[in-house]
């Protein structure tokens, strides 16, 4: 059961771009058919049907999954096949997942809804797998590898994965989703069923080896393109993830080394308390800034300080929200303690963790300095609002009412000081060469860094856009072909209608002017005739006309002398002539940009081909 639609590495990136677009089923299908011609130089031979899971009746919407099948199907060129695109991280809920399934492993619920997904895509299709298999591909990237790689691992979704810069998938998250991998696991291990926790407490090493061995059989229908400087690639190595299938590896921004080398580096410990106070920042920022990553890590609702500017308004605030009050010390009692922890191991080993950002070119002397000092300020202003805390609760223990109030009043003041510096901080790291910085290495996390880096010969790509190159001279000149099919098939399509639009305009003045005057006129014609063939019929007329009285007197014949005027400024031949001329000239100008590009690359006849193929998607 080969595929045979979509066979190279180029289309399946393009396409996996495509999933996160959001097109319509109509644009979604267009762009496919484009894709091909630019790829294979060819029209696909096949009909296309999409579904989203956005229609999916099994799915809830809870898990944040997000996918995109694709089925291709002819009879007449032996075409049958299933593509199922699930989508990276996009957002809130994606975040949240990635917390809870691939650092915890405990979450497996978007793999869950791969499944169904595909499962349902199945059915809507009308496959009947069990008599007529056919190939059900699964492509991804990101977060979409680990939802698409759990869903077949566990429960056979597809027969075949490829993905790109993909989150691995994790044995901790396998143990939960397939109950075959568990009874095994707590049989080799002598875990009972009782307590799943025990998993985490076996060597990593082990549980990994045996996890590869375990899947050993399916690996060979996973493929990965992986970017060495993804920053998922970086943290690949931390405990539970593991690896299968086989990997192309492609060194997409040869200016620094990536991050896997750095990250080999940190102990395991750090990395999980960085990943964990990162994501955790990141969830709750993007939901609303920097006041609800506050709230969502220490429990602060920072609109408290908004009016505070000394003991006076604070005493206003005890009086109108003590409520409010209570529940933020404790919530800072709770929460305080496990950030400081976290803070305390970056600052810790704060010597290996930047001093290795630096020695890979990623940051400066100067801006490793700079981390360093603010994350330790930050870690001084969380150990200030801890005293403050014990100090307040010492006050409280003495059950003195007024000595509360001011103990009370006095930590929210002291709390307030140390939250404006903790803000100053956070302010000092977004400065924009910190921001490049991450900028840089998202980059290469995306499609498009990747497809550029498997450019070759005159053939590259520009984003999603493919770039053809010719040398005329000692020149090289580069044409975005995507832009220019897209160009020459829009400016037909338009041109066509503009056409369209003129004859049926052509058409609309004969009706309405020329032939409307002519019905006009026929009209008259005939009522003359009728009056001249029965007067008598108008003898009411007379009366019309003052005759009285009308019965001593007879209509006994009607003589009508017309005079028809020729229709004036009617004729409007010049100016359907200036509008056909308008678009015979544009016409021109988008062949002429053609037969320009053709004349670039005349050795290669596909180009023409593609221009003709293209009109007609």
């Amino acid at each position: 059961m080969a595929e045979k639609i979509v066979i190279s590495e180029e289309f399946r990136l393009r396409l996996i771009d495509l999933g996160y677009k959001n097109l319509s089923d109509e644009e979604m299908t267009d762009r496919i058919r484009q894709l091909y011609i630019e790829e294979y130089g060819e029209d696909l031979k096949a009909e296309v049907q999409i579904y989203n899971s956005s229609e999916a009746k099994s799915l809830d919407g809870e898990s944040g999954y997000d996918g995109t099948a694709i089925y291709f199907h002819s009879d007449e060129s032996d075409v049958n096949e299933i593509y199922v695109i699930s989508q990276g991280t996009q957002g809130l809920k994606d975040w949240d997942y990635n917390l809870k399934s691939m650092f915890a492993g405990i979450d497996y619920s978007q793999a869950l809804d791969t499944h169904k997904f595909t499962e349902e895509v199945i059915n809507e299709f009308g496959i009947d797998q069990e008599n007529k298999p056919i190939p059900i591909i699964g492509l991804s990237h990101s977060l979409a590898h680990n939802n698409n790689t759990t869903a077949y691992l566990s429960y056979e979704t597809f027969d075949k994965i490829y993905s790109v810069n993909g989150a691995q998938t994790n044995y901790y998250q396998l143990y939960r989703a397939d109950n075959d991998f568990m009874i095994n696991v707590n049989e080799h291990f002598s875990l009972s069923k009782t307590n799943p926790d025990a998993i985490y407490n076996l060597d990593p090493s082990q549980l990994e080896a045996f996890a590869k061995d375990y899947y050993k059989d399916k690996a060979d229908n996973i493929h990965q393109i992986i970017s060495l400087d993804d920053p998922l690639y970086g943290v690949s190595g931390a405990r539970g993830f593991f690896m299968l299938g086989e990997v192309e590896y492609l060194d997409t921004n040869p200016d620094y080394p990536g991050l896997r080398s750095i990250m080999d580096d940190i102990p395991d410990h750090i990395v999980q308390d960085f990943q964990e106070l990162a994501i955790q920042y990141t969830v709750a920022s993007k939901e609303g800034g920097m006041n609800e990553a506050i709230y969502a890590i220490l429990g602060v609702d920072m609109s408290l300080f908004e009016d505070i500017d000394g003991a006076g308004s604070v005493a206003k605030l005890y009086v109108t929200k003590q409520e409010e009050l209570d529940t933020m010390i404790r919530n800072l009692n709770d929460n305080v303690p496990a950030l400081l922890t976290n803070i305390q191991t970056i600052t810790s080993n704060a010597d290996v963790i930047f001093g290795r950002f630096e020695e890979a070119g990623y940051i400066t002397g100067e801006q490793r300095e700079l981390l360093v000092t603010e994350i330790t300020k930050i870690e001084n202003e969380l150990l200030g609002i801890q005293q403050a805390i014990a100090s307040n609760v010492s006050v409280r223990d003495r059950g003195d009412f007024f000595a509360q109030i001011g103990g009370d009043i006095g930590a929210f003041l002291k709390i307030k000081g140390h939250f404006d510096a903790i803000q100053e901080s956070l302010g000092t790291l977004n400065q924009e060469e910190l921001l490049e910085i991450l900028n840089v290495i998202g980059e290469s996390h995306s499609i498009q860094e990747l497809l550029e880096s498997l450019s070759g010969g005159k053939k590259s790509y520009l984003g999603p856009d493919m770039v053809l190159t010719a040398s005329v001279g000692n020149k090289e000149i580069r044409v975005n072909l995507s832009a220019a099919l897209q160009l020459y098939q829009q400016g037909t399509s338009i041109l066509e209608e503009r056409e369209t639009e003129i004859t049926q305009f052509s058409k609309a003045i004969e009706m309405e002017i020329i032939d409307g005057y002519k019905d006009e006129r026929r009209k008259v014609l005939q009522k003359i005739n009728e009056m001249e063939g029965s007067p008598q019929s108008y003898h009411y007329l007379l009366a019309k006309h003052g005759q009285y009285p009308t019965f001593t007197k007879k209509v006994t014949s009607i003589r009508v002398h017309e005079v028809f005027y020729p229709l004036e400024q009617a004729d409007l031949g010049q100016e359907i002539h200036i509008l056909r001329e308008s678009v015979e000239e544009a016409r021109l100008q988008i062949e002429g940009y053609r037969k320009a590009i053709e004349s670039l690359f005349e050795e290669d006849e596909r180009i023409s081909k593609q221009f003709d193929l293209i009109r007609g998607v």
